[in-house]
């Protein structure tokens, strides 16, 4: 048995489509639809069948299967019409011109996921930053007084050049003694959420 192609099943449908007639009205018949005869029900329908179980086999998953069956339900319905009968054929005409399901829309939702983990990331890492900020500082405000905390904080506001504010605030913790910035190291060390990765 030959295999069969799109293209042949494309000009069966052309052969059968050229075999529909119009039925004309009898002298004392009234009707409100127009009525075709196919040459062939038998060729028309095993025709139809073949497509159908092609289509299923060739496009697993794609519209084109559910779009021709009712088509052709609608062909039946409609007294053998010829323009529905050409909707048979634009359907096959398109799994011809375009034979693969488009992939665009996966490809858009892969992009959509990396920007959700990037975001993830970023958020993930502002929460660490600002929690060893406020490690940082709850532990300076064990250890210094109400004096010496005025002091830091002067030093911060009043200098613009980090380097130069680093330098300084180092010169002003060893003034406040060794103690202090010993405990205050320790104090941050001991933090629980320090610790645990310790």
């Amino acid at each position: 048995m030959a295999t069969i192609t799109l293209e042949d099943l494309i000009e069966e449908g052309n052969k059968i489509r050229k075999g529909i007639s119009y039925i004309p009205t009898l002298e004392n018949e009234w009707r409100t639809f127009d009525a075709y005869n196919l040459k062939s029900i038998s060729e028309y329908e095993i025709w139809k069948n073949k497509t159908i179980r092609f289509l299923s086999f060739k496009f697993t998953g794609d519209r084109c299967i559910n779009d021709f069956e009712k088509a052709a339900e609608d062909f039946t319905k409609s007294y053998n019409s010829p323009s529905l009968f050409d909707k048979l054929l634009g359907i096959l005409e398109s799994c011809l011109v375009i034979p693969e399901l488009p992939k665009v829309q996966n490809e858009n939702n892969k992009t959509d996921n990396s920007i959700h983990v990037n975001v993830n990331q970023s958020q993930e890492q502002s929460q660490e930053q600002s929690l060893a900020i406020d490690i940082f500082i709850e532990a300076i405000k064990d250890e210094l007084t109400g004096k010496q905390q005025k002091e830091i904080k002067a030093i911060i506001e009043n200098e613009s050049d980090p380097v130069q504010a680093k330098n300084r605030l180092i010169d002003k913790i060893k003034s406040f003694g060794s103690d202090v910035a010993s405990n205050v190291i320790a104090n941050i060390i001991t933090n629980p959420a320090i610790w645990g990765n310790f």
